[in-house]
């Protein structure tokens, strides 16, 4: 019977985990650095409340890994996911319902050819009204030249769903419905550790406090394991058989700052910045054990009083009423690397290969987290499958 090692408790990892047994596999570790499962994506709690600095939003019933989740018994509260834009216009800030930015340009025939490889190819299939306000955004966002950004990078910057109206009708109200999807039920601990109890019940083995260098992962393919990297790939290019310097990662600078609130609006609510003016780019705005929170993220540090003043212009058009901003509960400063560079993107897909050749499809790579979500976890199902159901199938015959 198949062994099979997961480094990374993440979502991905947790989720490879279930998929490993579905698929039949009995003998499953699941292996972490931290103290429980989640990864890095768990907030913290401040007297029962979660303290989010991040999405925590799902799909709808048919999503793919809600389901699998649900099937394990993680409860799920479906929700309108409400989002706004804040996007720039010749007249000044223009504040729309939906996801993306509405922005006033002629409509364009798409082009036709190869997928785009960068960002800048992506933004090249705009009209220049669009494309110019779109690449100053990112530049606001990153701080570096787009042609060395990944397309895959586009949803994490809320670049999936660009909405253009014809000029004619740039002033126009720009109205669309919510997305359905789901919240969990117990919050983002909750969901993992009804993950984790799940786990256990299938036998798998947790590891926590758990370090795995990329050899020591290697080596487990030489006994005859399936190894599942779903931790940060960078590490792995240790293993490249041609050594060279580890691919350059694009670094986004984010503060990060959590109010408690006092607003009337339809929850949860996420409104993003296109304007590329100001310090603030996205805003959260959910509940946590019956309170009202604001989650900000910023390009750069912000002061108190200011960034009290941008947070309420920019939820204004979106309240019924004036909003109270609370106490700042958390104030955080990180690095976040959401948008893979090109470089990044092409060397990770050369060194798959080499793995794959290498242990003969047992070492998996899940990718990096910042890709698509639903085409990441499909890819790695389809790659466990491949690896583990001739394994059972070999089983059963004998």
């Amino acid at each position: 019977m198949t062994r099979v090692r997961i480094i990374g408790g993440g979502l991905t990892g947790i989720l490879a985990a279930f998929e490993a047994h579905r698929l039949g596999a009995r003998e499953i570790v699941l292996e972490d650095a931290l103290d429980r499962l989640g990864g890095w994506s768990l907030p913290r709690v401040s007297h029962g409340v979660e303290l989010r600095d991040g999405e925590f939003a799902f799909g709808p019933a048919q999503d793919p890994i809600r389901q699998a989740l649900e099937w394990r018994g993680v409860a799920f509260d479906e929700v309108d996911l409400h989002a706004g834009a804040i996007s720039p216009s010749p007249s000044g800030a223009r504040a729309t319902w939906g996801e993306g930015p509405v922005l006033a340009a002629e409509m364009a025939t798409p082009p036709s050819g190869p997928a785009p490889e960068t960002l800048s190819d992506i933004l090249r299939a705009y009209p220049r009204a669009a494309a110019d306000p779109l690449a100053h955004y990112c530049q606001w966002r990153l701080g570096v030249w787009l042609d060395q950004v990944h397309a895959s990078a586009a949803p994490a910057l809320g670049l999936h769903q660009v909405r253009l109206v014809p000029v004619s009708e740039g002033a126009a109200a720009n109205v669309s419905a919510p997305r359905r999807g789901a919240v969990p039920r117990d919050g983002l601990n909750g969901l993992f550790s009804s993950a984790s109890r799940a786990l256990a019940r299938l036998g798998v083995e947790i590891r926590l406090h758990s370090l795995v260098s990329p050899r020591e992962a290697a080596q487990a393919c030489a006994d005859d394991a399936l190894v599942v990297w779903a931790a940060d790939p960078m590490p792995l290019f240790d293993l490249a058989t041609q050594k060279a310097p580890k691919p350059r990662l694009i670094g986004e600078r984010v503060a990060s700052y959590v109010f408690r609130a006092r607003l009337e609006a339809p929850l949860p609510l996420t409104v993003r910045n296109y304007t590329g003016e100001g310090k603030v780019s996205a805003l959260r705005v959910y509940q946590s054990r019956g309170e009202t929170l604001v989650s900000v993220e910023c390009v750069d540090e912000v002061g108190d009083e200011p960034l009290r003043a941008e947070v309420l212009r920019l939820l204004a058009p979106f309240a019924r009423r004036p909003m109270i901003l609370d106490a700042c509960v958390l104030t955080n400063m990180r690095t976040r690397f959401a948008c893979p560079s090109v470089e990044a993107v092409q060397r990770l897909g050369r060194l798959e290969a080499e793995l794959d050749h290498r242990h003969q499809g047992r070492f998996i790579v899940a990718g990096w987290e910042s890709a698509d979500t639903d085409a990441r976890i499909a890819a790695l199902t389809e790659r466990m499958a491949r690896s583990l159901v001739p394994a059972a199938r070999i089983s059963a015959v004998a």
